[in-house]
Formats: structure tokens, sequence, C-alpha cells
């Protein structure tokens, strides 16, 4: 995969049900390690790893649309979709980088270990998800992949006393928007 080519939607998916345990492979968990694993490349390498946007609901985050997407695949024939779960009839097509493999594969294993439910909670805890859905006051909006810089769970390592944070890598705010606390 070259530095410039996205994944599609489609890719991401197929990728993902590649490498997840077929009996564990429903809709939920595959909403929730795509959301993982775009926000996690993201917050590691600063840009998309795919075109996948990501929606906040009341289920967490999910891909924008994901019912339509994966009609779409099934009818083509590259998923088998039976009630909740998604199963890959096909490859990915595209192929990534080893850079790519070993920044994604990592995140895959990591969240595939959870449950439903955790996955589920954990989701709905993120900065992102919050910030999007206004702590979950508005749904169904799309979450901005930059707020991904915030998801600090996606470090391997904690912090140093001497490392620092670049504060390029933060999303841009506008200060009037803030609301003072009492304190």
């Amino acid at each position: 995969m070259s530095k410039k080519k996205k994944l599609s939607p489609q890719d991401l998916i197929l990728y993902i049900l590649q490498k997840i345990e077929p009996e564990k492979s429903d809709k939920i968990r595959l909403n929730k390690i795509a959301f993982f694993v775009e926000f996690g490349y993201y917050h590691k390498k600063q840009s998309e790893l795919s075109r996948t946007k990501f929606a906040g609901i009341k289920l967490g985050p999910v891909i924008n649309q994901y019912a339509e997407i994966l009609e779409s695949m099934e009818k083509s024939g590259k998923i088998k979709i039976d009630g909740y779960k998604v199963r890959p009839l096909i490859s990915s097509s595209v192929q990534l980088t080893n850079e790519v493999r070993n920044t994604i594969d990592p995140i895959i294993v990591k969240y595939s270990r959870l449950s439903n439910s955790e996955l589920v909670a954990l989701s709905h805890l993120t900065d992102s998800y919050k910030i999007t859905t206004d702590n979950e006051k508005d749904m169904g909006n799309i979450i901005d992949k930059e707020l991904a810089s915030l998801e600090s769970f996606f470090d391997d390592e904690l912090p140093s006393e001497t490392s620092k944070l670049d504060d390029r890598l933060l999303p841009k705010i506008n200060k009037s928007d803030l609301v003072k606390y009492a304190t």
C-alpha cells in the first residue's frame, strides 16, 4: 500500500475479518475493532489508515453506514452475513506494507481479546466519542479522526518524566468554545 493510498471501508472490513476468530466475528466486534484500528493507527502515525468514517451512535462508535456497506459487500460476494455474524468470503485485495501491518495487527490482537460488552464500554469512554456526541447527548455525528491524538490508551508505554508531548499533534480548539467550571 503506497503511503498516499488509503484503504477503502470494504478492504478495512475484510482485513479485520481475516484476523478475528470466525466464531466471534459479529457486527458489534467488527465495528469496535475497526474503530480502535483506525483511531489507533491515526494516534500512532498521524495519518488515516482508511477512508472509513465513524459515527457516534447510542451503541458507541461505528463505521458510518455500516449496514449499507455490509449489505453491498454481501451482494457482491465478499462476505456472508448470518444474523449478527459476519464472515469473509474473499481476502482483501490490498497489500499492506510491513509498517502498516506492524502497527495495526497488534491493535487487532489486543482488542480481539475483549468481550463485546468490554469493547462497547471502552469505546464509550474514548474522548473522541464523548466529544463528538457531547457526552451522548447528540448522536449521529462523524467522529473527527484528529481526536485520536487525545486517546492516551493507544500509547504502548507509559510516558517518562523526560518525554514531551508534541502539542502539534493535539487537535486545534477555539478557546471561546470552552465551558468554565466552578472550582
